[in-house]
């Protein structure tokens, strides 16, 4: 998961310099990527979050006063496949386990910049007050071949396998379904269990609001597609 802030509200079409790395939106991000942090097997075929099968992805937005009004301060992920919630990954950073994207997190040296240098969080949350449209959609980089999502320490793909062109070929039947799309305070917004035993989560601490949505990766797409939930 990746939030990108911006210093301007509204719409805006910039111009030049302002659309550039230090313009006037971050394009980097502040990222959480479990097999970036060193979880190779949470991800992907046959592992903790099966893209082999449906799964729901659960975001949720926590403010400092437990209000839906207050400042944003951290954002969560959880996954629900089958009769099981599966938390986010626990990595190491700075001696402290984390989980979640964090002041403290994207705030370190080195983490990301952009995204702190233009309000970091805290304008990540005062851009969701204002309202947002939610978008989804599958799409790939002719110029980068995803390589800075799913290759080298970011994921297991290849410049070559993750190319248009190659999967177009390979894989011309690439396709992702997303459905049942909540809205809510957090713990509302997905259900769990199988047969008679469905129910609505209550999971997660503090209040706040999250996203929840049913999502299924075609395994034609390599290492069964990434969904990517980025927020501008």
């Amino acid at each position: 998961m990746t939030p990108h802030s911006c210093n301007i509200t509204g719409l805006y079409q910039c111009q030049g310099d302002e659309c550039a790395f230090n313009g006037v939106c971050d394009k980097n991000g502040c990222t959480y990527n479990p097999y970036g942090r060193g979880a190779h097997d949470y991800y992907g075929y046959d592992d903790v979050v099966d893209t082999t099968e449906p799964f729901t992805v659960v975001t949720q937005f926590l403010t400092n006063d437990n209000t839906s009004s207050g400042t944003l301060i951290e954002i969560r992920r959880l996954y629900v496949q089958g009769s099981e919630v599966i938390q986010n990954v626990a990595t190491t950073f700075n001696n402290h386990s984390i989980d979640s994207l964090t002041n403290e997190f994207c705030g370190a040296p080195g983490i990301a910049p952009g995204f702190t240098r233009l309000g970091g969080l805290a304008e990540m949350g005062e851009a969701l007050q204002r309202g947002m449209v939610f978008v989804m959609s599958v799409w790939n980089d002719q110029g980068g071949n995803m390589t800075w999502l799913d290759s080298g320490s970011n994921g297991p793909c290849t410049a070559v396998e993750s190319g248009p062109a190659v999967i177009v070929v390979e894989d011309p039947t690439t396709n992702v379904t997303f459905s049942n799309i909540r809205w809510g305070d957090i713990g509302s917004t997905y259900r769990f269990g199988g047969g008679n035993g469905n129910g609505w989560g209550h999971g997660g601490h503090g209040h706040g609001h999250g996203w929840g949505n049913n999502g299924w990766s075609n395994p034609g797409w390599p290492w069964g597609g990434w969904p990517k939930f980025s927020w501008w």
